[in-house]
């Protein structure tokens, strides 16, 4: 103990008063933490946590080294679409994984299994089967318009693309009176395709996925020969156009969660998280990058994005891949409170990190879906990263749309 703090409780003994040292108090909503002052307020406490407790080995090492700054906001409780909560509810102790059909037994909708047991030895599969069947994406949803930013960590933005994506789910349906539409095996559908610049407009992929092992079928369309061709069982491990974000790192998690041999739920913890991100961070009528892309720092490594993050609550997930899998394995952070995923982690075939995934959430209450505002994808071993940044105003949920909208004549028609 030190003397000054020996002789103050000495006097409070004396005086019959309490030595307990003063607690400091939390730090300021909108503290910006950096490498420029990580070591002075890493112990500091925000909302209970200390800083150090909320940064992963990865983000640290990010803020360290790669200019990554993240501004303290106050942590909001998120409002849950109620059919939605209704239908997880309807699913305790009815629901069950049968690895043999790949399948949940039991569920129709909301999250297979909506309580975790931490002790269970299938609690890391059962949160990825609430990833993979339950998330909270709307019966359909339509993004007419996001970009993908191609930044070298160098010398900057080098490419921008424009891309349309529709995905409509056919089973687990929360609107319409029925939970599946269409064929019974048939889980959901995606349509992706490019409008801007010239030399990729109407180059796209049209994915039909399956409630079973089944992996997804998928046909892109290639203008230059007008030809829809179908392409390998294994596209979901590809890479989205020339981006650095494979089919399979789409908002952290899409894909069936039998393809992957294994899960291990490492620990549940807090971390620092853009669960409640800005809405404005692309503007297409500006021109020069600041204007265009307000949360996107215009300095060197020119990937980092400008966000309030917050204390959540996550479970550390480790998922192993198959041997084909460009990764190793990934790591997810995934809220405990709802399913979605908050920072990925990759890892190349030699058990080296690789990439690191930041995913921005804007949760919207009017239609009972949660978004992707933007997300980026860096590749550490190549020093170049993939921005996706989303035009919220023009994004539509749980609008009438029939199957024959995400289809491969709509992909056709795109690509014309």
């Amino acid at each position: 103990m030190k003397a000054t703090t020996l002789y103050s409780c000495m006097a409070a003994a004396l005086f019959g008063t309490s030595c307990l040292p003063a607690m400091a108090a939390d730090l300021a909503e909108g503290t910006v933490i950096s490498a420029a002052n990580l070591d002075q307020v890493k112990n500091a406490t925000f909302e209970g946590h200390t800083i150090g407790s909320m940064l992963t080995e990865k983000m640290e090492w990010r803020i360290r080294n790669s200019g990554w700054k993240l501004t303290l906001a106050r942590s909001k409780k998120v409002a849950l679409d109620q059919n939605w909560v209704k239908a997880s509810k309807a699913n305790e102790g009815k629901t069950k994984i049968n690895d043999a059909s790949c399948k949940v037994d039991g569920w129709k909708a909301g999250a297979p299994f909506p309580t975790i047991d931490m002790k269970d030895p299938e609690a890391g599969k059962k949160i990825a089967w609430n990833l993979g069947i339950g998330s909270l994406l709307g019966d359909v949803s339509s993004v007419p318009n996001f970009t993908q930013v191609l930044i070298d960590g160098k010398s900057g933005i080098h490419a921008e693309l424009v891309a349309e994506f529709t995905r409509m789910n056919m089973k687990g349906r929360l609107t319409g009176g029925a939970s599946t539409l269409g064929s019974d095996d048939e889980s959901a559908r995606q349509l992706l395709f490019f409008k801007a610049p010239s030399e990729v407009k109407g180059i796209g992929t049209f994915t039909v996925m399956y409630d079973a092992a089944k992996v997804p079928d998928v046909w892109a369309y290639v203008p230059a020969v007008r030809r829809t061709r179908r392409l390998s069982g294994g596209a979901w491990m590809d890479p989205v156009g020339s981006s650095d974000q494979l089919q399979d790192d789409l908002d952290g998690f899409n894909a069936r969660p039998c393809w992957y041999p294994g899960y291990k739920l490492l620990s549940k913890r807090w971390v620092l998280a853009a669960a409640n991100s800005k809405l404005d961070v692309w503007n297409q009528k500006a021109s020069s990058p600041a204007q265009k892309y307000p949360t996107l720092d215009q300095s060197a490594p020119y990937w980092n994005l400008n966000d309030s993050y917050e204390p959540r609550e996550v479970y550390v997930l480790e998922v192993a891949t198959p041997a084909q899998h460009p990764y190793s394995k990934k790591v997810l952070y995934v809220e405990t409170e709802y399913p979605r995923v908050h920072y990925v982690e990759a890892y190349n075939r030699k058990g080296e990190f690789w990439k690191f995934m930041d995913i921005h959430s804007y949760v919207n209450t009017k239609a009972g879906d949660i978004r992707t505002v933007s997300a980026d994808v860096i590749d550490f071993q190549r020093n170049h990263a993939t921005i996706s940044l989303i035009d919220v105003a023009t994004w539509r949920t749980n609008f009438d749309a029939k199957p024959s909208d995400v289809s491969l004549t709509r992909l056709e028609s795109a690509g014309r």
